[in-house]
């Protein structure tokens, strides 16, 4: 209910507009987010479901053809109507092709995926022992990475650092794959990291020409899917941030060419995250207090928010208070 009127006003001014010194000025709206809320907001299923895509009709049984083309085909006027989409969006008001995936989570989400493929590649290959996780973090220190693995009690898997997109783009650029696989096998999954370096550093740059990003896409599709005795994946590994970018990143870029995807960027509302995250609560948003003292993470975050908006506006002067620590 709360969100009605803030529904209401968004309609009207794209409906009707603004009436500011006489002139009426009229609004289009945008939407950019991670896919978990992108989905969320568009009363879309998750990304692990069957229809996934939140702008094309394609499953993933139709994933491993990738001679298909995909393009956003989808109408906000009748969502409801495709696979997926079990909710009324909450801000239908925004045309579908302007819900914009974020090109941040593009790059983590797919060089998580391409991590993670290398490290599953180690373990079934019976390589992933301590003197495998030994080389890897030493290589992590020579690019100036800071990573560990761990064991959680009572716990047979490894657990890894999660990496900071900073820290995530020096991996996919410097990390020495050689330093873990075969030399031949180790050329084949860096000409594939570089190429989706390549690829996102074009997202980001608004001189993009669309065409020649979805045929340098297409190719580094068709790499990722390199086919026979010691190719690299499979179908099946395809998710669905690579698909985002193979098929409709190029539509997004022609759509909205006078703006470019940068500009819709989430990576200063992730900044802000983290600072939040690290800074005041120490790396975990576990709600603090105990019984009527226990207060929501994010009600802590609104109130230390506001404090220091209060003092910056009114440039109160604060008197530090003394703290005795027992050494």
């Amino acid at each position: 209910m709360l969100m009605i009127p803030f529904r209401n006003e968004l309609r009207e001014l794209t409906e009707i507009g603004l009436i500011i010194g006489g002139i009426n000025w009229m609004f289009n709206l945008y939407f950019s987010s991670d896919w978990k809320f992108l989905a969320i907001c568009l009363g879309f299923n998750s990304a692990n479901s069957l229809f996934f895509c939140p702008w094309c009709p394609i499953s993933k049984k139709e994933m491993s053809n990738v001679n298909k083309e995909w393009s956003i085909s989808k109408q906000m006027d009748c969502i409801n109507i495709y696979n997926g989409h079990h909710s009324v969006p909450l801000f239908n008001m925004i045309p579908l092709d302007h819900w914009i995936p974020d090109e941040l989570h593009i790059m983590l989400r797919i060089t998580d995926r391409l991590w993670n493929l290398v490290l599953h590649e180690i373990q079934e290959t019976g390589y992933f022992n301590d003197v495998a996780r030994e080389i890897i973090v030493k290589e992590m220190n020579r690019i100036k990475v800071n990573f560990h693995f761990w064991q959680e009690k009572g716990c047979q898997t490894w657990s890894f650092t999660s990496l900071m997109g900073q820290d995530k783009l020096k991996v996919l650029q410097f990390f020495d794959l050689s330093t873990i696989l075969p030399p031949t096998r180790a050329r084949a999954i860096r000409m594939l990291w570089d190429g989706f370096y390549d690829l996102y550093m074009d997202i980001r740059n608004p001189a993009t020409n669309p065409k020649t990003f979805k045929r340098n896409a297409k190719m580094w599709l068709k790499i990722f899917l390199t086919p026979s005795t010691g190719g690299l994946y499979r179908p099946n590994d395809i998710t669905p941030y690579i698909h985002v970018l193979v098929f409709h990143i190029h539509e997004f870029m022609e759509k909205h060419k006078k703006w470019g995807l940068k500009s819709f960027s989430c990576a200063a509302v992730e900044n802000k995250n983290h600072q939040q995250v690290s800074q005041f609560f120490r790396k975990t948003l576990r709600d603090g207090g105990n019984g009527a003292n226990r207060k929501s993470a994010i009600v802590q975050i609104l109130e230390f928010e506001n404090r220091k908006l209060h003092y910056n506006i009114n440039d109160s002067q604060v008197t530090p208070k003394m703290i005795k620590l027992q050494v």
